[in-house]
């Protein structure tokens, strides 16, 4: 995971793997970040999922309706991540980031 600083946001990029040896730490890192300011989720670098993630994903957008966060999430992402995520519905549950955002 790595993190950049655009005005007020983070843009946090996960790449690799997210399965259940990481979703945890994935999922830690990214509520800390989420708690410090706006954060936008970059997925493109991520080359795998399983329902691990998913649940991460999950159980953070319900932690960021509840404390009030700013999530925005990059639809570009990997064809093999994009399945996953459609297949388990979270791809119409998570906030796409708008065009040119």
């Amino acid at each position: 995971m790595t993190v950049a600083h655009t005005g007020a946001e983070r843009v946090v990029s996960a790449v690799g793997e997210i399965d259940l040896a990481t979703a945890d730490a994935f999922a830690a890192a990214l509520r800390e970040h989420l708690a410090a300011g706006p954060v936008v989720l970059d997925l493109r670098g991520l080359s795998f999922m399983d329902s691990s993630g998913v649940r991460a994903l999950d159980t953070l957008l319900r932690d960021v309706e509840r404390e009030g966060w700013r999530l925005a999430v990059r639809p570009e992402m990997q064809d093999a991540v994009k399945m996953v995520l459609e297949m388990t519905g979270m791809l119409k549950a998570l906030p796409m980031q708008e065009a040119g955002g």
